[in-house]
């Protein structure tokens, strides 16, 4: 079968992606934080990257169960369930989300 997207069609949904993703925020038990977007790239494999910061003004080790990507309409565009574990003693850590798009 072939494909029926050009190169074109695939790297336009791309750079839409990559207009759109506004903020991320990530969850520590019931409660989510935001964080904004510092970051954008395209990695040589040609997946979109956004980064943002985890940094949790709680005092002990949490875990960071869910990480979410929300778009300019601040409608919910992508969700990871995670369990990254921070130590007290840790400021926070930087996070990638990456996405691909690929016509199967």
């Amino acid at each position: 079968m072939s494909n029926v997207l050009t190169a074109r069609a695939i790297e336009g949904f791309k750079q839409h992606a990559d207009r759109e993703m506004r903020r991320a925020r990530y969850r520590i038990g019931s409660v989510f934080y935001d964080s904004p977007i510092h970051r954008r790239e395209r990695l040589p494999d040609g997946r979109v990257a956004v980064y943002f910061s985890i940094t949790p003004n709680i005092s002990g080790n949490v875990t960071i169960s869910e990480v979410q990507i929300f778009d300019t309409n601040n409608e919910l565009w992508a969700s990871n369930s995670e369990n990254i574990v921070i130590h007290g003693i840790q400021a926070g850590l930087l996070y990638r989300f990456t996405i691909d798009f690929k016509e199967v």
